[in-house]
């Protein structure tokens, strides 16, 4: 670990935090830009797994950065991670809320309601596309993919036995 990496990494996800609009998802192409181009903390294929666990495991869907935090600086990188990504939005969101109540009834609060929805998709749908391009590596993967987006889309299966499902494609060698 170098010297000041968890404030690096602090001020690194604090920053983050005040434009993750819909949630931590919608800033992973940030963050993957940062922690794989940019800074060499994680390859892109580590990138990748790391989202897996972080979305396979309990807990909230922020848990990807304690994980980059941990791998770029142990322990003291996932603490300062955590904190920057939820200390600046968890204060500004407490703050913005007690003002936003007092507008609730207000046509400028309602459209700014409505702008948000289509960029929380759109950064989403973003997240998906670097996800993807981090680890498709051929035309199996291309097909799980495809296939996985299908089964989202069009059934009830909990995304967890599709991830099982591709999990068990890769440990028999298919993938």
């Amino acid at each position: 670990m170098k010297d000041g990496a968890p404030i690096e990494i602090f001020l690194l996800f604090a920053g983050l935090s005040l434009i993750a609009v819909g949630g931590a998802n919608t800033v992973i192409p940030e963050i993957h830009r940062e922690a794989v181009d940019l800074r060499h903390w994680v390859t892109s294929q580590e990138f990748a797994d790391l989202f897996a666990i972080a979305r396979a495991s309990p807990g909230p869907n922020m848990l990807i950065v304690s994980l980059i935090g941990w791998k770029a600086a142990g322990f003291w990188g996932a603490l300062a991670a955590t904190i920057g990504l939820c200390g600046p939005a968890c204060t500004l969101t407490y703050l913005v809320d007690r003002i936003w109540e007092r507008f609730r009834h207000t046509r400028w609060r309602a459209a700014v309601q409505l702008g948000l929805a289509p960029v929380t998709i759109g950064l989403v749908l973003a997240s998906g596309y670097i996800l993807t391009r981090a680890t498709v590596s051929g035309w199996q993967t291309y097909g799980v993919v495809a296939a996985t987006v299908v089964a989202t889309l069009m059934t009830d299966i909990n995304p967890l036995w599709l991830l099982a499902a591709a999990g068990l494609l890769g440990a028999f060698g298919v993938l």
